[in-house]
């Protein structure tokens, strides 16, 4: 069982994106206001919370989402599955890879108002 709390943040649809939300059924709307809501995500699997994380991010009127917390029973498992299947950067498994050795290529300007 793997659980989880977001934040989704919206532009200002709130009641469209609860109701889309409200559908699926793993998911529980805990509060909300302004322009966030927070969800609690209750799955069976990593795939499936990863899948209902990008359910969420596809809704219309998310701008974006954020995930809080993360519990998952079987954490050591997934992360074995993970790195059989080499879906987990070095840079997140090896000691060896020092902090200033990294270099961030994304963007942070959407979020810089």
């Amino acid at each position: 069982m793997n659980i989880s709390s977001l934040i989704v943040y919206t532009d200002n649809k709130n009641e469209s994106v609860k109701n889309e939300i409200k559908k699926l059924k793993e998911c529980e709307i805990i509060t909300d206001a302004d322009d966030r809501i927070v969800v609690i995500v209750s799955s069976d699997s990593i795939e499936d919370e990863i899948k209902n994380f990008k359910k969420i991010e596809a809704i219309s009127g998310v701008v974006s989402v954020a995930m809080v917390y993360s519990y998952q029973e079987d954490a050591e498992e997934n992360r074995k599955k993970l790195e059989e299947n080499g879906k987990i950067s070095e840079i997140l498994t090896s000691d060896e890879v020092k902090a200033e050795d990294i270099t961030y290529g994304g963007s942070v300007h959407h979020r810089v108002k």
